[in-house]
């Protein structure tokens, strides 16, 4: 058996991340999940009263911003405000209708 060959057989399972966010931060489901949770709580209360594609619109844009470095609370009033834009409005893209 080829000297690498035995070494890959002899490897030890990885149990640290492929990589890491920043320093210290640990790219894992769990972390993740924590901090879309809330994002995910407000689209399911939004399927109570609005229509699912504008309730996952207003979901995805929120966890888009997060993933930029907004906080949940600052994501929400960016999407929140997005939802009187005439703009956005015109070409339907936050509208309540199917």
């Amino acid at each position: 058996m080829s000297r690498f060959r035995r070494s890959l057989c002899n490897r030890q399972p990885r149990h640290t991340p492929v990589f890491q966010l920043v320093t210290g931060q640990s790219l894992n489901a769990a972390y993740l999940f924590l901090q879309v949770e809330p994002a995910i709580r407000h689209g399911l209360k939004e399927l109570e009263t609005t229509n699912p594609r504008h309730a996952m619109t207003e979901l995805a844009l929120m966890a888009y911003l997060m993933g930029m470095g907004f906080d949940y609370r600052t994501a929400r009033t960016i999407v929140e405000s997005w939802e009187t834009d005439e703009n956005l409005l015109a070409q339907g893209i936050l509208t309540e209708t199917e």
